[in-house]
């Protein structure tokens, strides 16, 4: 079942809403309701379905319990596509919580971590598993089989 929307406390509203304005853009996403303490984001013609929330109290961890953050990630078209959301996003103002490249978890996933003004962990990822890549590489491979087959069996003086 595919997530609905996603809501994150943030400290400072204003704040938070000009850094993910700017991180979101790269993914068509704007502003689609801004009610003061909330605002919500939406790709265009999509409904919207990353809401911040000023919760000055909650971003803040009480003596002594851990500091309690959200975790959001988000799909990039490519490995540059990571590659220059991070570079834009530390522009921003984020701080590197992890630099674009691939990860241990899985071949293929490829993505930047940044924590945005409140320390949640944003991330950008690119995932295209080890099998597709063989999938699309495919066809060129058996093109190039083709072309030696072919100039092999000239040489030979073999009539195709």
């Amino acid at each position: 079942m595919p997530v609905s929307h996603v809501s994150i406390p943030v400290s400072d509203i204003k704040k938070s809403t000009a850094f993910y304005k700017t991180l979101l853009d790269p993914f068509g996403y704007a502003v689609f309701k801004d009610m003061g303490s909330v605002v919500g984001f939406a790709p265009k013609y999509g409904n919207p379905d990353f809401w911040l929330h000023s919760s000055p109290e909650e971003s803040k961890p009480a003596s002594g319990s851990p500091n309690l953050t959200a975790h959001v990630a988000f799909d990039g078209t490519s490995e540059k596509a990571v590659q220059d959301w991070h570079r834009m996003a530390l522009t921003a103002g984020a701080t590197c919580n992890g630099p674009p490249g691939e990860r241990h978890y899985v071949k293929g996933y490829y993505a930047a971590f940044v924590l945005d003004p409140d320390g949640n962990n944003i991330e950008c990822l690119y995932f295209q598993p080890w099998w597709l890549v063989a999938l699309q590489k495919a066809p060129l491979a058996l093109s190039v089989l083709a072309v030696g087959a072919a100039w092999w069996v000239g040489k030979k003086g073999y009539i195709i």
